[in-house]
């Protein structure tokens, strides 16, 4: 039995970009999108989102799937590219073109890495010229996968393959390129003024999956295992859990799937979806650290202080405002304080972290309550990232209150 369990593949993606088409939701309309803007003549186009929202799988259908009469489509990881010298990336780049298109490396000269060391120019010079040639009427689209890898946190030591870039594409008359952007909407101004002699660059947001879009990541993706099926009130709570997030949803299906293999129920039910939240909140790990990346110290402490007061509520209009939660944490909230977090809290806002649902009084002035964006990923915040555990934290970011003031919020809190 054992044995046959094990043949039964688990059709859920975890970890790994997706590369079949018909597992990817929810993207016509920024397909679309990049259609219409390639076709009017758009010289670079930039896509930007949270990381682990499907940027790579995406970039994989393009390259792979999409046909465009006029276009070709070549991708190439700057991940690990920050430390690289320009030459080298040339180089990589010459040769992800070249087997990209199916082009004979007889049949093509590609220089040598010291040759571009010498001469950065041999890249268009020598060696694109002979892929326009190949390519004949159509033209070639870069897709940059982490583009904003190139550059560090404080924006101000860039790679030179940017800089490069950005003096050949209006030159070049059959080159377009696609930015992936995977640290949000931090970097699009900044992108924006890079490129400014380009002109204002179009963009869109790859972001969460609508809930007609997520029913059907849940329940289209294992098609081969007929048997297997869903209880509405399951669907239900994966999408409350998961709010579209389309690595958290695979992740909630994937150990649901892994479940019911083992267990040989095939049939998923509301308490089913219950028992995989702690071992998909464990297993999902990396995928709930590598947003938090680009948030500072204080954000962090915000965005927890959200998690505890949607934690501490008995629905959503007790919900209150974090200023008041890290009150209960002998912060001493002053008036710049109130401004500073407040900002703080709207640059996460920005980010898609939380939402705004209300406002309350708070002294003598009304502050925005927020809601975390994702249950699941909140969830996660509770268990890994809990304010009670990052005192010291707190004591060193913020002033603290006179100590009767504390003494009587241990009381509050005790209650």
């Amino acid at each position: 039995m054992r044995n046959l369990k094990a043949l039964i593949k688990n059709p859920y993606t975890v970890g790994r970009p997706i590369f079949e088409p018909e597992n990817l939701f929810g993207r016509e309309t920024i397909l679309s999108f990049i259609q219409e803007q390639l076709t009017s003549g758009a010289k670079v186009i930039l896509l930007h989102g949270q990381r682990r929202m499907g940027m790579t799988s995406f970039m994989n259908y393009i390259a792979e799937d999409v046909s465009l009469d006029e276009f070709v489509f070549v991708r190439l990881s700057l991940e690990d590219k920050y430390n690289k010298s320009l030459d080298k990336i040339l180089y990589d780049l010459a040769r992800n073109i070249t087997d990209e298109l199916g082009i004979s490396r007889t049949t093509i000269t590609i220089p040598s890495q010291e040759d571009l060391k010498v001469e950065t120019q041999d890249f268009v010079n020598i060696f694109m010229l002979q892929v326009y040639q190949q390519l004949k009427r159509k033209n070639l689209v870069l897709l940059l996968d982490e583009f904003d890898m190139l550059w560090d946190n404080s924006c101000q030591e860039i790679n030179p393959f940017v800089n490069f870039l950005i003096s050949i594409i209006n030159l070049q008359e059959k080159l377009f390129i696609i930015l992936f952007v995977g640290r949000g909407e931090t970097n699009l101004e900044f992108i924006q003024d890079l490129f400014r002699e380009v002109g204002k660059l179009p963009h869109q947001e790859l972001g969460l999956l609508d809930k007609c879009n997520t029913i059907k990541l849940v329940t289209e993706i294992p098609r081969e295992a007929t048997n297997y099926k869903y209880d509405p009130d399951a669907i239900e709570k994966i999408w409350e859990l998961s709010g579209g997030h389309p690595y958290y949803t695979q992740l909630l299906c994937s150990n649901l799937f892994h479940q019911a293999r083992n267990k040989g129920k095939w049939n998923v039910s509301y308490q089913d979806v219950q028992g995989v939240i702690d071992k998909s909140l464990e297993q999902g790990e990396p995928a709930f650290v590598s947003p938090l990346e680009v948030l500072s110290t204080q954000q962090k402490l915000i965005l927890s202080a959200v998690a505890e007061a949607q934690e501490r509520a008995t629905n959503s209009e007790h919900i209150v405002s974090p200023l008041v939660i890290l009150e209960m944490y002998d912060v001493k909230v002053t008036s710049n304080l109130i401004e500073e977090l407040i900002t703080a809290a709207k640059h996460l806002v920005d980010l898609k972290f939380i939402v705004e649902i209300g406002k309350q009084k708070f002294r003598k002035i009304r502050v925005p309550i927020y809601k975390v964006r994702i249950e699941l990923f909140r969830l996660w915040l509770l268990k890994q990232c809990p304010l009670d555990k990052q005192r010291d934290l707190i004591n060193d970011l913020f002033p603290k209150k006179p100590w009767i003031q504390r003494l009587w919020y241990m009381a509050f809190l005790n209650e």
